[in-house]
């Protein structure tokens, strides 16, 4: 069921408690140790495990429910701060968006749902597009260190505000075909190319110059683009391979989603 849909006190306030579960595992797994650092100040870790549990077990909305819980927790938690936290939030959202895109089944009597997922995701890149730009702007000029961040967030909201609006009635019905190892491959291929195209760009021309003081030069330089889209192609198959196994391979995560549904 999608995140707050249904009339129900109780309904609401079990999908509340669910999305909430799922952010306090995230914070757990920030301070956890497990992790694997980089030479080039990123680490390869679970955080954004609990997302793509959510999307796989309750649909698009509830977790990008989690992911926005994803970005306020990293904002407080992590030691890189909102600039992490958007950085992170900017990377994990495509490992969703792009399977709920291509689980959409277009037919007569649901085309306007269908059709209105899909403008919401035309308009939201195309506003990103345009933010693009504004962040290359603001990186790397020092009057502008607090106005960067700013700018990187609404590019965030923008980008995936569109579709948490139009994607009320994507529910778990329409992802529980990613049981199929086969078509979670294929989305996972193609989150993985939109992923490291949108990372690559936000890391070279805003995360960089702003946090580390690195201009786009001297970054592209010190991290090859080819390693910055490995190490992001790396991070989205561990997230993606941890939750599914945890979904799909294990009675326990089964149980609470049928138990979830017959509630």
């Amino acid at each position: 069921m999608p995140f707050f849909k249904g009339g129900f006190m109780r309904r609401n306030s079990q999908e509340i408690a669910i999305v909430a579960m799922f952010i306090a595992l995230i914070a757990v797994l920030q301070i956890s140790p497990l992790y694997i650092p980089t030479s080039w100040g990123m680490r390869i870790d679970l955080v954004a495990v609990p997302v793509l549990v959510a999307f796989f077990l309750y649909g698009l909305r509830t977790s990008l429910a989690v992911s926005v819980g994803l970005f306020v927790v990293l904002s407080f938690v992590a030691a890189e701060s909102l600039i992490g936290a958007s950085a992170k939030w900017i990377a994990t959202t495509p490992m969703i968006i792009t399977p709920a895109l291509l689980s959409l089944r277009l037919n007569r009597k649901e085309v306007r749902k269908d059709i209105g997922i899909i403008v919401g995701a035309l308009v939201s890149m195309l506003a990103l597009v345009a933010l693009i730009g504004v962040m290359y702007e603001f990186a790397g000029a020092s009057e502008n260190k607090i106005v960067s961040p700013i700018v990187v967030l609404i590019a965030s909201l923008a980008f995936y505000g569109a579709f948490y609006v139009v994607s009320k009635n994507h529910d778990i019905s329409s992802v529980s075909s990613f049981k199929d190892p086969k078509k979670v491959l294929i989305a996972l291929v193609l989150a993985i190319i939109v992923r490291g195209i949108t990372t690559t760009v936000i890391n070279y021309y805003f995360t960089f110059p702003v946090f580390f003081d690195i201009p786009t030069a001297a970054a592209l330089e010190w991290v090859p683009w080819y390693v910055m889209f490995a190490l992001n192609a790396v991070q989205g198959v561990v997230d993606v391979a941890v939750a599914w196994l945890l979904v799909f391979k294990t009675k326990t995560f089964a149980y609470v989603q049928k138990a979830y549904i017959h509630a």
